[in-house]
């Protein structure tokens, strides 16, 4: 027969220790590719490495350009939030320490989901319940920190560079990414209407959550003045902000192992320890 176990202040038992998660962290990673190009595997670099340090990362795929406009993406990225909050039983978070991480158009649409939860754009999506029905209610889309990898915080801007720098002789391929541009937003009017700067400055934000950008010394993708705008913004109106510049890095390098990719995973770990408290 099994030994029946009772409480005994003798402590006559031998001790069996297990270790088991629980109310873990979650990160939603939304990928880049200027909203039109990428899928859920695009951050896998980061992604692992950041998980490995005991947290969830959820990588999403998203509806993109030319087939969907502004603000498809954002809708499904909320979305994303909703699911992970909703089934942080089954997967072992804590759903009041769930956070956005993005790159590129993806750390875009991270920024502006973590300073628009609940906004009106952003509703319709529907996500798959615990219990297996489609929910397409609101639901709480509130992030506690936001991972930005050199965002197109200010999507008009960065189409206004890149129209400038067509023909210049470089070979940047200015041509790509205006048509991105032109494939997720109607108009420039649009563009404009999704800057995260703009939403800041103007006062248009529901949330100001923590924010970590990583700005490449290099990038001639998203140039180092829209991040500056984006800080001066963000710092203007009572919001944290870290901006960590990367020597000699370029645009994309977190999809790839190097020392700069390494700096970026162990200074993201950084915050996020920071601020789980």
């Amino acid at each position: 027969m099994p030994m029946k176990i009772r409480f005994d202040p003798a402590a006559p038992y031998e001790v069996e220790e297990a270790d088991a998660p629980f109310a873990r962290p979650a990160l939603v990673d939304v990928h880049g590719g200027a909203w039109s190009r990428g899928d859920r595997t695009t951050g896998v670099h980061h992604g692992r490495a950041l998980a490995a340090s005991g947290l969830v990362v959820v990588s999403l795929d998203f509806r993109q350009g030319s087939e969907h406009k502004h603000p498809a993406g954002s809708a499904d990225v909320a979305a994303g939030v909703r699911y992970v909050r909703a089934h942080a039983r089954r997967l072992g978070v804590d759903p009041r320490r769930i956070a956005l991480v993005g790159s590129s158009s993806g750390g875009h649409l991270a920024l502006l989901g973590g300073l628009k939860p609940g906004a009106p754009e952003h509703a319709g999506t529907p996500i798959v319940s615990p219990d297996g029905s489609v929910d397409a209610t609101a639901g709480d889309e509130s992030v506690a920190f936001v991972l930005a990898l050199y965002p197109v915080a200010d999507p008009l801007a960065r189409f206004r560079y890149v129209v400038g720098r067509q023909d210049d002789g470089s070979g940047f391929d200015a041509k790509r990414l205006i048509a991105a541009h032109h494939g997720y937003f109607a108009d420039e009017a649009a563009m404009a209407a999704a800057s995260v700067t703009r939403v800041v400055a103007a006062g248009e934000a529901r949330a100001l959550p923590p924010v970590w950008v990583a700005q490449p010394e290099l990038d001639d993708n998203v140039p180092a003045t829209i991040t500056e705008a984006l800080v001066r913004a963000y710092q203007q109106s009572g919001g944290q902000i870290e901006r960590v510049h990367f020597p000699g890095a370029r645009h994309g390098f977190i999809q790839q192992p190097s020392a700069d990719s390494d700096k970026a995973i162990a200074m993201m770990r950084d915050f996020i320890g920071r601020h789980l408290g």
